[in-house]
């Protein structure tokens, strides 16, 4: 990419810990190159699955099954395998920072707060029923496959029928990595 569509021009893993979450896995703290107030509502908009927080500038999202967190001078991620996959999640991220300035002409700034979905958002959008056609034994375990990305919407057959078309759409802009065609 040419340097002048370039906002930010790395993240830098600062430190390594433990997951708390998981102890088979790490969690980082990382710099961004550069402040990023100023960006955080375009990301936001680039990022409707993310919650996001205008006023006090923070920015969160779940990557595969990773919880990472944006404010302007740090960046956490929790639940990586290891450095490598931090660093490609980190990357990614880079990414996207650098795709909502490119993109921020057409873009409308977020600038109200806005949640991530929870657990109980999710399973109130799945048929219900505890079909198990998923491979689940409750939808309640369903939804919380969706929320840490562990399991597709394409899993849950149910959602496929038309009488659930709406909340399939909902259920695939909240958690922001599937159509609501995907088979």
């Amino acid at each position: 990419m040419p340097a002048s569509e370039e906002y930010l021009s790395g993240i830098r893993i600062t430190r390594v810990m433990d997951c708390l979450a998981d102890q088979t896995k790490i969690r980082v703290l990382a710099t961004p190159a550069r402040d990023l107030q100023e960006i955080l509502p375009y990301l936001a908009a680039l990022l409707p699955q993310a919650g996001y927080n205008h006023g006090a500038g923070i920015l969160t999202l779940m990557r595969e099954g990773r919880l990472i967190t944006v404010y302007p001078q740090l960046v956490t991620l929790a639940k990586a395998a290891d450095e490598d996959d931090a660093q490609a999640v980190l990357e990614w991220l880079w990414d996207r920072i650098n795709e909502a300035h490119r993109q921020r002409s057409q873009l409308t700034p977020c600038l109200e707060r806005r949640r991530m979905p929870r657990l109980l958002d999710v399973y109130r959008l799945l048929p219900g029923g505890n079909c198990r056609r998923c491979g689940e034994a409750t939808c309640i375990a369903m939804a919380a496959r969706l929320v840490f990305a562990e399991a597709r919407l394409a899993d849950c057959p149910r959602l496929a029928e038309p009488e659930f078309a709406d909340n399939r759409t909902r259920l695939a802009e909240w958690l922001g990595r599937e159509s609501q065609t995907e088979a």
